[in-house]
């Protein structure tokens, strides 16, 4: 019997690091899937769109900034319950703006460290681990 691969759906991730060496992450939405868990903030692909402009356009929508700063870190596949997904996860390290929850998601500022003790989706571990190797 033939087994079927799950279509992933590309989403674009934004590790973006402040002054003091902290990291932003946001807290999902109630009524969402993983809703609680915290996450880098991004969003899904459009089609015909490249993973930058899709995460440029992403952060500006969720957090109010212009990006005009960002470099690749890593590509990483996860499968959750309600989705599989291809994560394009980038560094941004310049934007302009003050960061905020447009969505009425809450953002914090954190270490490594910190996110490790947060309640986080899976998928963000391997993103922590390639942060340790920067």
């Amino acid at each position: 019997m033939p087994t079927t691969v799950p279509e992933r759906i590309p989403v674009a991730v934004g590790v973006i690091q402040n002054a003091a060496g902290e990291f932003l992450v946001q807290q999902r939405l109630p009524g969402r899937p993983c809703a609680g868990q915290w996450e880098f903030p991004g969003g899904k692909i459009e089609f015909g769109e490249s993973a930058e402009k899709a995460l440029v356009r992403e952060l500006g929508e969720e957090l109010g900034i212009a990006v005009s700063g960002l470099s690749p870190l890593l590509r990483h596949c996860h499968d959750y319950r309600h989705a599989s997904v291809l994560l394009h996860v980038f560094r941004v390290w310049d934007f302009r703006g003050r960061v905020e929850g447009k969505e009425g998601q809450n953002i914090e500022w954190k270490t490594v460290d910190g996110i490790r003790r947060m309640d986080v989706l899976a998928a963000v571990h391997p993103i922590l681990s390639a942060l340790d190797g920067h």
